[in-house]
Protein backbone atom coordinates (compact mmCIF):
# COMPACT_ATOMS: atom_id res chain seq x y z
CA UNK A 1 0.00 0.00 0.00
CA UNK A 2 1.03 3.54 -0.93
CA UNK A 3 1.18 6.38 1.62
CA UNK A 4 0.53 9.74 0.39
CA UNK A 5 3.55 11.79 0.84
CA UNK A 6 2.83 14.17 3.71
CA UNK A 7 4.78 17.35 3.92
CA UNK A 8 4.62 20.84 5.67
CA UNK A 9 4.35 23.80 3.38
CA UNK A 10 5.84 26.47 6.22
CA UNK A 11 8.30 23.70 8.52
CA UNK A 12 9.66 26.36 10.30
CA UNK A 13 6.79 26.95 12.44
CA UNK A 14 7.67 23.78 14.17
CA UNK A 15 10.52 25.38 15.57
CA UNK A 16 8.07 26.70 18.05
CA UNK A 17 7.59 23.28 19.67
CA UNK A 18 10.92 23.85 21.28
CA UNK A 19 9.71 26.65 23.75
CA UNK A 20 6.48 25.51 23.92
CA UNK A 21 7.29 22.12 25.83
CA UNK A 22 9.72 24.32 27.93
CA UNK A 23 7.32 26.24 28.81
CA UNK A 24 4.91 23.74 29.75
CA UNK A 25 7.89 21.46 31.97
CA UNK A 26 8.36 24.81 33.91
CA UNK A 27 5.09 24.69 34.73
CA UNK A 28 5.88 21.96 37.09
CA UNK A 29 3.87 19.11 37.71
CA UNK A 30 0.44 18.84 36.70
CA UNK A 31 -2.80 18.57 38.83
CA UNK A 32 -1.29 18.92 42.60
CA UNK A 33 -4.37 19.54 44.83
CA UNK A 34 -4.87 22.58 46.79
CA UNK A 35 -3.72 21.44 50.88
CA UNK A 36 -6.11 23.09 53.74
CA UNK A 37 -4.12 22.67 56.96
CA UNK A 38 -5.66 20.47 59.73
CA UNK A 39 -4.91 18.89 62.49
CA UNK A 40 -6.22 15.00 61.48
CA UNK A 41 -7.41 13.90 58.56
CA UNK A 42 -9.37 10.89 59.79
CA UNK A 43 -12.89 12.61 59.39
CA UNK A 44 -12.26 12.58 55.54
CA UNK A 45 -11.09 9.14 55.45
CA UNK A 46 -14.44 7.47 54.48
CA UNK A 47 -15.31 10.22 51.71
CA UNK A 48 -14.27 8.67 48.48
CA UNK A 49 -12.03 6.65 47.51
CA UNK A 50 -9.06 8.66 45.64
CA UNK A 51 -8.59 9.28 41.72
CA UNK A 52 -6.29 7.19 40.50
CA UNK A 53 -5.45 10.17 37.76
CA UNK A 54 -5.76 13.49 39.00
CA UNK A 55 -8.03 16.01 37.01
CA UNK A 56 -5.84 18.13 36.58
CA UNK A 57 -3.23 16.00 35.11
CA UNK A 58 -5.76 15.35 32.25
CA UNK A 59 -6.16 18.89 31.27
CA UNK A 60 -2.62 19.83 31.84
CA UNK A 61 -2.15 16.87 28.76
CA UNK A 62 -5.29 18.06 27.07
CA UNK A 63 -3.47 21.52 26.75
CA UNK A 64 -0.52 20.72 25.56
CA UNK A 65 -1.81 18.28 23.12
CA UNK A 66 -3.93 21.56 21.89
CA UNK A 67 -0.71 23.67 21.77
CA UNK A 68 1.06 21.10 19.70
CA UNK A 69 -1.46 20.30 17.29
CA UNK A 70 -2.06 24.41 16.81
CA UNK A 71 1.81 24.89 16.14
CA UNK A 72 1.32 21.98 13.86
CA UNK A 73 -1.72 23.63 12.45
CA UNK A 74 0.47 26.91 11.71
CA UNK A 75 2.80 24.67 10.00
CA UNK A 76 0.69 23.75 6.88
CA UNK A 77 0.43 20.17 7.17
CA UNK A 78 -0.71 18.65 3.61
CA UNK A 79 -0.37 15.82 0.94
CA UNK A 80 0.11 16.13 -2.71
CA UNK A 81 -2.67 15.98 -5.06
CA UNK A 82 -0.84 15.87 -8.30
CA UNK A 83 0.60 17.89 -10.66
CA UNK A 84 -1.08 21.15 -12.49
CA UNK A 85 -0.20 22.83 -15.61
CA UNK A 86 -0.50 25.99 -16.14
CA UNK A 87 -2.63 26.69 -19.53
CA UNK A 88 -1.56 30.66 -19.33
CA UNK A 89 1.87 29.67 -19.48
CA UNK A 90 2.41 26.75 -22.32
CA UNK A 91 3.92 27.82 -26.02
CA UNK A 92 2.19 28.86 -29.01
CA UNK A 93 2.86 26.19 -32.10
CA UNK A 94 2.24 27.57 -35.30
CA UNK A 95 2.69 24.48 -38.49
CA UNK A 96 3.16 26.21 -41.30
CA UNK A 97 2.55 23.89 -44.29
CA UNK A 98 3.53 23.68 -47.74
CA UNK A 99 0.23 22.84 -49.54
CA UNK A 100 1.40 22.90 -53.14
CA UNK A 101 0.54 19.82 -55.42
CA UNK A 102 3.63 18.36 -54.77
CA UNK A 103 2.86 17.16 -51.72
CA UNK A 104 0.24 14.49 -53.03
CA UNK A 105 3.32 12.63 -54.28
CA UNK A 106 3.49 9.00 -53.73
CA UNK A 107 6.84 8.70 -52.48
CA UNK A 108 6.67 7.42 -48.96
CA UNK A 109 6.18 4.12 -47.43
CA UNK A 110 4.63 2.71 -44.21
CA UNK A 111 5.11 -0.85 -44.29
CA UNK A 112 5.08 -1.92 -48.01
CA UNK A 113 2.29 0.27 -48.46
CA UNK A 114 2.62 3.48 -50.54
CA UNK A 115 1.62 6.81 -49.35
CA UNK A 116 1.91 10.91 -50.00
CA UNK A 117 3.88 13.53 -48.30
CA UNK A 118 1.09 14.78 -47.26
CA UNK A 119 -0.10 11.27 -45.39
CA UNK A 120 3.24 10.93 -43.79
CA UNK A 121 3.42 14.93 -43.12
CA UNK A 122 -0.04 14.07 -41.00
CA UNK A 123 1.17 11.20 -39.37
CA UNK A 124 4.07 12.85 -37.90
CA UNK A 125 1.99 15.29 -37.03
CA UNK A 126 -1.28 13.63 -34.94
CA UNK A 127 2.19 12.21 -32.88
CA UNK A 128 3.53 15.52 -32.58
CA UNK A 129 0.43 17.31 -31.42
CA UNK A 130 -0.60 14.27 -28.78
CA UNK A 131 2.79 15.08 -26.55
CA UNK A 132 1.85 18.79 -26.15
CA UNK A 133 -1.67 19.29 -24.34
CA UNK A 134 0.04 22.61 -22.08
CA UNK A 135 0.08 24.03 -25.86
CA UNK A 136 -1.81 25.96 -28.14
CA UNK A 137 -1.03 25.15 -32.06
CA UNK A 138 -2.28 26.52 -34.66
CA UNK A 139 -1.53 25.96 -38.69
CA UNK A 140 -1.23 28.12 -41.74
CA UNK A 141 -1.29 26.65 -45.25
CA UNK A 142 1.41 27.81 -48.19
CA UNK A 143 1.21 27.46 -51.75
CA UNK A 144 0.78 30.02 -54.40
CA UNK A 145 -1.20 32.25 -51.77
CA UNK A 146 -1.24 31.83 -47.79
CA UNK A 147 -4.27 30.08 -45.82
CA UNK A 148 -5.65 30.10 -41.95
CA UNK A 149 -6.00 26.29 -41.65
CA UNK A 150 -6.00 26.80 -38.21
CA UNK A 151 -6.18 29.55 -35.43
CA UNK A 152 -4.41 28.51 -32.18
CA UNK A 153 -6.27 26.13 -30.47
CA UNK A 154 -6.09 23.33 -27.30
CA UNK A 155 -8.15 21.06 -29.72
CA UNK A 156 -5.23 18.67 -30.97
CA UNK A 157 -7.96 16.17 -32.67
CA UNK A 158 -8.84 19.53 -34.80
CA UNK A 159 -5.51 20.17 -35.87
CA UNK A 160 -4.35 16.67 -36.64
CA UNK A 161 -7.71 16.32 -38.86
CA UNK A 162 -7.11 19.65 -40.58
CA UNK A 163 -4.70 19.07 -43.32
CA UNK A 164 -6.47 15.77 -44.73
CA UNK A 165 -9.15 18.27 -45.77
CA UNK A 166 -6.94 20.78 -47.83
CA UNK A 167 -7.19 20.79 -51.57
CA UNK A 168 -3.63 20.63 -53.07
CA UNK A 169 -2.87 22.54 -56.06
CA UNK A 170 0.16 22.98 -58.21
CA UNK A 171 0.12 26.35 -58.33
CA UNK A 172 3.27 27.65 -56.18
CA UNK A 173 5.21 28.21 -53.02
CA UNK A 174 5.23 31.22 -51.26
CA UNK A 175 7.50 30.45 -48.40
CA UNK A 176 8.03 33.34 -47.69
CA UNK A 177 4.59 34.55 -47.63
CA UNK A 178 3.87 31.37 -45.30
CA UNK A 179 6.39 32.41 -42.31
CA UNK A 180 4.79 35.94 -42.18
CA UNK A 181 1.22 34.99 -42.44
CA UNK A 182 2.48 32.09 -39.36
CA UNK A 183 4.24 35.12 -37.19
CA UNK A 184 1.27 37.63 -37.40
CA UNK A 185 -1.45 34.95 -35.91
CA UNK A 186 1.08 33.91 -33.15
CA UNK A 187 1.93 37.67 -31.95
CA UNK A 188 -1.41 38.01 -30.98
CA UNK A 189 -0.62 36.83 -27.69
CA UNK A 190 2.65 38.17 -27.23
CA UNK A 191 3.57 37.37 -23.76
CA UNK A 192 3.79 33.91 -24.54
CA UNK A 193 7.19 31.76 -26.03
CA UNK A 194 6.62 31.33 -29.70
CA UNK A 195 7.52 28.73 -32.34
CA UNK A 196 6.91 27.95 -35.86
CA UNK A 197 7.50 24.30 -37.26
CA UNK A 198 7.73 24.90 -41.00
CA UNK A 199 7.45 22.39 -43.78
CA UNK A 200 7.67 22.71 -47.21
CA UNK A 201 8.93 20.07 -50.49
CA UNK A 202 9.99 23.22 -52.87
CA UNK A 203 11.82 26.25 -53.33
CA UNK A 204 10.22 29.62 -52.80
CA UNK A 205 8.89 31.06 -56.15
CA UNK A 206 6.27 33.23 -54.95
CA UNK A 207 5.87 36.51 -52.42
CA UNK A 208 8.69 37.47 -50.22
CA UNK A 209 11.57 36.22 -49.67
CA UNK A 210 12.22 33.54 -47.02
CA UNK A 211 15.14 35.35 -45.70
CA UNK A 212 13.51 38.73 -45.08
CA UNK A 213 10.67 36.42 -43.57
CA UNK A 214 13.00 35.01 -40.71
CA UNK A 215 14.20 38.77 -40.37
CA UNK A 216 10.14 39.85 -39.37
CA UNK A 217 10.06 36.24 -37.35
CA UNK A 218 13.24 37.31 -35.53
CA UNK A 219 12.16 40.82 -34.56
CA UNK A 220 8.79 38.57 -33.36
CA UNK A 221 10.54 36.51 -31.32
CA UNK A 222 9.12 33.71 -33.11
CA UNK A 223 12.01 30.69 -33.00
CA UNK A 224 11.39 28.21 -36.35
CA UNK A 225 12.27 24.96 -37.26
CA UNK A 226 12.28 24.25 -40.89
CA UNK A 227 12.19 21.39 -42.38
CA UNK A 228 12.90 20.26 -46.16
CA UNK A 229 11.05 17.39 -47.60
CA UNK A 230 12.88 15.79 -50.54
CA UNK A 231 13.75 12.83 -52.55
CA UNK A 232 16.60 10.64 -50.66
CA UNK A 233 18.96 11.35 -53.80
CA UNK A 234 18.99 15.16 -53.19
CA UNK A 235 19.60 14.90 -49.56
CA UNK A 236 22.91 17.35 -48.74
CA UNK A 237 25.78 17.43 -45.85
CA UNK A 238 28.19 19.55 -46.83
CA UNK A 239 27.25 23.21 -47.72
CA UNK A 240 23.57 22.80 -45.96
CA UNK A 241 24.19 25.59 -43.75
CA UNK A 242 23.85 27.88 -47.40
CA UNK A 243 20.30 26.73 -47.81
CA UNK A 244 17.61 29.42 -47.58
CA UNK A 245 15.28 27.30 -45.00
CA UNK A 246 18.99 26.29 -42.72
CA UNK A 247 19.56 30.24 -42.89
CA UNK A 248 16.27 30.58 -41.96
CA UNK A 249 16.36 28.19 -38.94
CA UNK A 250 19.87 29.91 -38.34
CA UNK A 251 18.33 33.75 -38.31
CA UNK A 252 15.76 32.83 -35.93
CA UNK A 253 17.81 31.04 -33.48
CA UNK A 254 16.04 26.97 -34.49
CA UNK A 255 17.22 24.23 -36.83
CA UNK A 256 17.24 22.67 -39.95
CA UNK A 257 16.27 19.37 -41.06
CA UNK A 258 15.70 17.19 -43.95
CA UNK A 259 13.20 14.21 -44.26
CA UNK A 260 13.40 12.02 -46.95
CA UNK A 261 11.06 9.15 -45.93
CA UNK A 262 8.08 8.35 -43.45
CA UNK A 263 10.33 7.06 -40.35
CA UNK A 264 12.84 10.18 -40.56
CA UNK A 265 10.16 12.80 -40.84
CA UNK A 266 8.45 11.33 -37.51
CA UNK A 267 11.74 11.26 -35.74
CA UNK A 268 12.36 14.95 -36.83
CA UNK A 269 9.00 15.68 -35.18
CA UNK A 270 9.96 13.93 -31.87
CA UNK A 271 13.21 16.03 -31.37
CA UNK A 272 11.58 18.89 -31.83
CA UNK A 273 8.67 17.56 -29.65
CA UNK A 274 12.41 16.96 -26.73
CA UNK A 275 14.08 20.16 -27.44
CA UNK A 276 10.57 22.10 -26.50
CA UNK A 277 9.75 20.09 -23.94
CA UNK A 278 11.74 22.55 -21.28
CA UNK A 279 8.98 25.46 -22.01
CA UNK A 280 6.44 23.47 -20.14
CA UNK A 281 8.43 21.56 -17.41
CA UNK A 282 9.32 24.65 -15.47
CA UNK A 283 5.44 26.22 -15.70
CA UNK A 284 3.68 22.91 -13.93
CA UNK A 285 3.39 23.14 -9.81
CA UNK A 286 1.98 20.74 -7.74
CA UNK A 287 -1.43 20.89 -6.08
CA UNK A 288 -1.52 19.70 -2.88
CA UNK A 289 -4.29 19.21 0.01
CA UNK A 290 -4.28 21.07 2.59
CA UNK A 291 -4.49 19.33 6.19
CA UNK A 292 -4.44 22.17 8.89
CA UNK A 293 -7.67 23.16 9.27
CA UNK A 294 -7.79 19.34 10.91
CA UNK A 295 -5.41 20.01 12.77
CA UNK A 296 -6.47 23.66 14.23
CA UNK A 297 -10.17 21.80 14.20
CA UNK A 298 -9.03 19.19 16.80
CA UNK A 299 -6.85 21.95 18.96
CA UNK A 300 -9.98 24.17 19.07
CA UNK A 301 -11.94 20.94 20.47
CA UNK A 302 -9.43 20.32 22.97
CA UNK A 303 -9.34 23.45 24.35
CA UNK A 304 -12.97 23.94 24.29
CA UNK A 305 -13.60 20.67 26.10
CA UNK A 306 -10.69 21.66 28.72
CA UNK A 307 -12.63 25.48 29.76
CA UNK A 308 -15.87 23.28 30.20
CA UNK A 309 -14.33 20.88 32.65
CA UNK A 310 -11.97 23.60 34.28
CA UNK A 311 -15.39 25.24 34.83
CA UNK A 312 -17.97 22.42 35.36
CA UNK A 313 -17.42 18.85 36.48
CA UNK A 314 -13.78 19.74 37.20
CA UNK A 315 -14.27 22.98 38.70
CA UNK A 316 -11.59 23.23 41.40
CA UNK A 317 -11.83 25.25 44.58
CA UNK A 318 -9.11 26.32 46.80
Amino acid sequence: MNLPQFSFGQPWWLLLLLPLLWWFRRQGRPGQTAAILHSTTSMLAGLGNPRKVTPGRILWAVRLVAMILLVLAMARPRVPEGEHKNPNKGIDIMLACDISGSMDEKDFTIGAEKISRREALTRAISEFVENRTSDRIGMVGFGQYTYLLSPLTTDGNWIKDVLKMVVLRMDGTAIGDGIIAGVDKLEENPARSKVMILVTDGQNNKGNNPLVAADYAKTKGVRIYALEIMNIRSIRGAGVEKSPLAQVAQKTGGQYFQASDTGSLMQIYRQIDRMEKREIEVNRHMLYHELFLWFAGLAAVLLLFEWIANHTFWLRVP
